[in-house]
């Protein structure tokens, strides 16, 4: 009989809560330890749609990427969406684990998973940090133009943005999934070789140094860069063997 201590060393294996960064609240954030699992769904977040599938298909566990409270939280919200839906999981005797950053920088983690969505054969990261951008080299080197659509069809993103000269020929990707167009990140792809830059939520004067350097970025959408949690965690969890794993189908995109 798999209890909720049992699965959460399984998770745990695979994304270490120790990989996280200080900010995060990865781990189990509700539950009781020694409840029988009766089936698991993976999401990206969570809100009352998500913890009413959980309901509706009967499991009791529920594996999000996005934590539903941060250690800065003094009290659930109900006006909070997330937090309403991190209710409804209690008052359905549903438990929540939360791999975020763990799930990122592990091995074999979000970012590594993302570097093969992305056509990379090699990749390693930067300086032997887990916590740094991923390099990587394309089994199918391309033009800039190219691997724009590439990335837009294989992380089925219509919204991507970037900057570069369309003619540019890409051999070296470096990524980081999520959040990560910050200028540490950019400078360390720079300095790695990389032919262009893959992140989300770019902040303007990254994109405008990135410009005025005459580097190529991509700037891809944080839940299309984030959603493969899904298939990688009910991947890697019916691979050790737990049963009754679905990802969730209730989870719409943040927008149209």
């Amino acid at each position: 009989m798999l209890k909720v201590k049992d699965l959460t060393a399984v998770i745990e294996r695979f994304a270490p809560p120790e990989l996280q960064e200080d900010y995060d609240n990865s781990g189990l954030l509700y539950g009781d330890p020694e409840a029988e699992v009766k089936g698991v769904l993976v999401t990206l977040d969570l809100n009352e749609a998500v913890a009413g599938e959980a309901a509706a298909k009967g499991v009791n566990y529920i594996l999000v990427h996005h934590p539903c409270i941060f250690p800065s939280v003094k009290r659930l919200e109900y006006s909070l969406p997330v937090h309403r839906g991190f209710v409804s999981a209690i008052r359905n005797g549903i438990a929540v684990y939360a791999a975020h950053t763990s799930a990122d920088f592990a091995e074999g983690g979000l970012n590594d998973f993302l570097m093969r969505k992305l056509g990379a054969d090699t990749y390693f990261a930067a300086g032997g940090d887990r916590r740094a951008p991923r390099i990587g080299d394309l089994s199918e080197p391309c033009t800039l133009r190219e691997f724009v659509e590439r990335t837009a069809e294989a992380l089925c993103d219509d919204h991507i943005l970037y900057s570069g000269d369309d003619s540019k020929i890409v051999r070296r990707i470096a990524a980081v999934n999520g959040g990560g167009g910050n200028e540490e990140n950019l400078m360390t792809a720079i300095a790695s070789g990389a032919d262009v830059f893959l992140s989300g939520d770019f902040k303007y004067h990254v994109i405008r140094l990135a410009k005025d350097l005459g580097y190529a970025i991509i700037n891809f959408g944080h839940f299309e860069s984030e959603m493969p949690f899904v298939e990688m965690m009910t991947g890697y969890l019916k691979a050790a063997g737990v049963e009754h794993v679905y990802g969730a189908e209730s989870l719409e995109r943040p927008y149209n």
